[in-house]
This record gives structure tokens, sequence and C-alpha cells, in this order.
């Protein structure tokens, strides 16, 4: 069986759930389209979540975040609009960051996953975005001394807590045991 690329790589109407192939690993395996791990193999987007939060924070404000996703109208509307005076280009990083934003087809954003997974990335997201000064975000994730020198650094001046803040909206973090999040 060919090692399918991307969902949109198959001819439309050839499959039955909505011309997307079956997962050629149903046991879990990793393919470009699923992530390890999940049973039946939880088709995911062959957008990148990190291109997607960078874009949303570099360039939200004029839709290219939502070009990226599939969503014509909505960025052009989304560019005519200024990132909807701001607050949806804010909201639209928040949800990216999170790893809750999908695609135009309705599929997760991809993004690495490594060992597994204990922590939920919306949760890790929100920790270091609101409280990454104080280095709430690392001692979530155990580890406990890095929690420690963010606190007493005020998050590095806050370059660490936006590096952090960054990472983890990529969908890059790990905690203490190298694993991803979920």
């Amino acid at each position: 069986m060919p090692y399918p690329e991307q969902p949109h790589a198959y001819p439309p109407n050839a499959y039955p759930s909505g011309g997307y192939p079956p997962n050629p690993y149903p046991s879990g395996g990793f393919s470009p389209n699923s992530y390890p791990g999940q049973s039946g193999g939880m088709q995911v987007s062959g957008k990148d979540q990190g291109t997607a939060f960078l874009l949303a924070v570099l360039l939200g404000y004029f839709g290219a975040d939502r070009f990226y996703l599939g969503y014509t109208g909505l960025g052009i509307l989304k560019l005519l609009t200024l990132g909807g005076f701001g607050i949806w280009a804010v909201i639209d990083v928040v949800l990216i960051g999170m790893g809750q934003m999908k695609d135009v087809h309705g599929l997760l954003l991809r993004r690495p996953m490594y060992g597994q997974p204990k922590y939920e990335q919306g949760t890790v997201f929100l920790l270091s975005y609101f409280l990454g000064q104080l280095g709430v975000d690392r001692f979530y994730l155990g580890q406990t001394g890095l929690g420690i020198a963010k606190l007493l650094t005020c998050g590095g001046a806050g370059f660490w807590a936006l590096i952090d803040v960054i990472v983890i909206g990529m969908g890059n973090g790990k905690d203490a045991d190298g694993n991803t999040f979920r």
C-alpha cells in the first residue's frame, strides 16, 4: 500500500469517508496523517500547527493563518477587519496555541508526538501564556528547577516566558520526561 502524503493527495470520492483514505496503520502506528498511539489512527491535517501559529502571531491581523488553513472567505474577512479589530487575531493565536484549531477539512493540525503524553497542550499553553513569567508552566510540567529559575528571573525578563509561549504554541513543547503534549 502506498504511503499517504496528505489527505488531499487522493482523488475526491475515491473513498467513502468524506474523500479521505482509511488509515493504513490501524494498530496505531505512525503515518504522516495519524498520531502514533491513537487507536484507529486519528486523522490529522497535512497543515502544520507550528506554521499556523507563527502566521497567526506575525500576520494574523491580515488573515494569513486562515488563508493557510484553507478558509479563504474567513481570511478575506479577517483581512478587511484587521483581525476583527484585533480581537479575532488574538483568539486565533490562543486556539492554535492550545492545539484546538482545525483545517478546512475539520482535521486537527499536525504536530510532533513523542513518548507517552501526559499533559494537555491547551492547559500548558494557557499556563505559559498567562503565568509564564512566574514559572507556573514549568512547575506544572515537573521541571521544578526551571520553574524556580523562571520565577526568580521573572521569566528571564520576559524573554524566556515569550520563547516558552512560542515553543508550546507551535506544538513543540515537552515535559520533564521528554514527552510531547496530548
